[in-house]
């Protein structure tokens, strides 16, 4: 359940802390106080977009933080272990920074986490039910996935591979689509690609050559440079075309005026052991040099050759890739489609022949997990009816009625919610027959259902009161105090036989001082609880008849919880 929630610069609170408790939470206050700011608050914490605008005015960042202790914490912390984030034995944080840079950060036990890993761990904390959610029920689009809730996570394996299934079979109808062409059009695609490949054959590319064809350009384009320094460094050390020694010559007779005199110091040893080494390492590049500088040869046929092949792989680059393996692999891509092409007819009926193994498959699966939604469709339409007899729509009949719709990654359900309100009347889809407090029911009711079936820790009602009133209101208290029995249930609300069932009252305020506005929050103790029930009751004054009366409702509320 949800233990702590902080909020720090966030609309119009500036700072506040809030401790929830087990059963039902209660929050009420006036209009504009700010309670559904709080619940704004917590759906961006488990994963709402969040807009810098939210930060309060003067402020560069706002922050949210919630301590949970949630029944699946086993759960959640394997899942944690496995993306790499470090698990509590006891608890669960949660945090997000919103900033007006747009860089918000979400944290997990005061790890960085992503969205996608804050997604994930919701579902088994939070469902929030808004203050306009139950007008998705007039979307028959939604009412599948709503079945599909109720049904849980036993079929899922069922439901992915119908979805896999699915998946594959578009892959198969696009590529033939691709093969679908008419017999002028293929002639021109074979044409195409058969001088393509052509193309790329003849010029028979290597791997490395343009690495190679660039240092022999480079050599044969300098070539006058390169010959004359060469020369002149051999000449230096050779002596050749000098009166005076080269320099292996100077350095040979060195190393031997340096042999008389070595045995008489060790250091000596050491000098004359390095004079020999450069004498033969220059007399060895001496020889290199030699050898290359006698083999240099300007060779214009070759060079025109290279200038001509590097000028056509140039070209094959601007067409077909940016090296030479992309123009290969290209090459090899396109051979694949002309083989394709040529033996077209083959292939597709290849093709068609295992699109119907993967239709014939599917739709075996997708009749399955079909009948199984009938069957808990019948179980849900009972619950529904139970729970809408408990409030108040006693002659509700509820029905979900299924047709078939064209293969989708769903399957091949198409679902809608009918309702009858009256005795007598026929089944009517809920957008054509229901009002709005009917829908806050009807949705109370499968959250009800479905929340039980998933355990999810903790339901947040705002303002799901909204269209009722009177003796409906008493019943929806009663349900929602009873929910409060099995789960932490967060509710805002504006009707006293709602809040009178609190086993915790949290009373929010809007302040104001030094020109700003605060939004406050504040446990009410029992003569808290009857001045709100009070003012809840008959308004801003406060007379000794509402008192009174707000007094008799909470004593009624605990005798009705005590019999729940």
């Amino acid at each position: 359940m949800l233990v702590d929630f902080r909020v720090k610069n966030f609309a119009l609170i500036d700072e506040l802390e809030i401790n929830f408790k087990k059963g039902l939470n209660i929050l009420t206050g006036e209009t504009g106080a700010g309670k559904s700011i709080i619940i704004g608050a917590l759906e961006i914490l488990l994963g709402a977009r969040a807009s810098a605008d939210l930060i309060r005015k003067g402020k560069e960042r706002a922050y949210i933080e919630a301590v949970f202790e949630p029944v699946k914490l086993k759960e959640i912390n394997q899942y944690l272990e496995s993306v790499g984030i470090e698990a509590d034995s006891s608890f669960l944080l949660l945090s997000r920074e919103i900033r007006l840079n747009g860089r918000n950060r979400s944290r997990i036990n005061g790890q960085l986490a992503t969205a996608s890993m804050i997604k994930d761990i919701s579902k088994y904390l939070v469902d929030i039910h808004g203050q306009h959610e139950h007008q998705s029920l007039l979307d028959p689009k939604l009412h599948l996935k709503l079945l599909d809730e109720f049904i849980g996570f036993q079929y899922s394996e069922l439901k992915e591979r119908v979805t896999t299934f699915f998946q594959e079979i578009s892959t198969i109808k696009n590529r033939l689509a691709e093969l679908q062409v008419d017999e002028a059009e293929k002639a021109r695609q074979i044409d195409l690609l058969e001088f393509q490949i052509d193309e790329i054959e003849k010029a028979r590319l290597q791997e490395n050559e343009i690495e190679e064809l660039y240092n022999e350009y480079r050599v044969l384009t300098n070539l006058e440079e390169i010959y004359a320094t060469t020369g002149t460094i051999y000449n230096a050390l050779s002596g050749d075309d000098y009166e005076s020694s080269g320099i292996v010559a100077q350095i040979g007779s060195f190393m031997r005026e340096m042999e008389n005199i070595k045995d008489y110091a060790p250091e000596l040893k050491n000098i004359f052991t390095g004079i020999r080494d450069v004498y033969y390492q220059l007399e060895d590049l001496g020889f290199q040099l030699r050898n290359y500088h006698d083999k240099l040869e300007f060779n214009q046929e070759r060079l025109d050759k290279i200038e001509n092949r590097l000028n056509l792989i140039n070209a094959l680059q601007r067409k077909y890739g940016e090296t030479i393996a992309e123009i290969l692999k290209y090459q090899s891509t396109m051979q694949k489609k002309l083989d394709d092409l040529k033996t077209r007819d083959k292939l597709i009926a290849e093709l068609n022949q295992k699109l119907k193994s993967l239709t014939d498959k599917y739709y075996n699966l997708a009749k399955k997990l079909s009948a199984i939604r009938q069957k808990k469709a019948k179980e849900l339409e009972q619950r529904i009816s139970a729970e809408l007899k408990d409030l108040a729509m006693k002659d509700t009949v509820f029905k979900i009625n299924f047709s078939e719709k064209a293969p989708a990654a769903d399957g091949i359900d198409q679902v809608e919610f009918l309702i009858s309100t009256n005795l007598g009347e026929e089944l009517k889809p809920l957008a054509r027959i229901a009002s709005g407090g009917e829908l806050s029911r009807i949705m109370l009711a499968l959250k009800t259902i479905i929340a039980h079936i998933d355990q999810v820790d903790t339901l947040v009602f705002d303002e799901v009161d909204s269209g009722v009133g009177g003796k409906t209101a008493q019943l929806m208290a009663e349900k929602l105090a009873l929910i409060g029995k099995q789960r932490q249930v967060l509710c805002i609300t504006h009707l006293p036989q709602i809040a009178s069932m609190a086993d915790n009252h949290l009373l929010i305020s809007k302040e104001r001082e030094d020109g700003q506005t605060f939004t406050s929050i504040y446990p009410l103790n029992s003569q808290g609880k009857k001045k709100e029930l009070a003012r809840m009751l008959g308004g801003v004054k406060l007379t000794e008849t509402t008192l009174k009366h707000a007094e008799e409702m909470l004593a009624l509320a605990e005798n009705k919880k005590s019999r729940l």
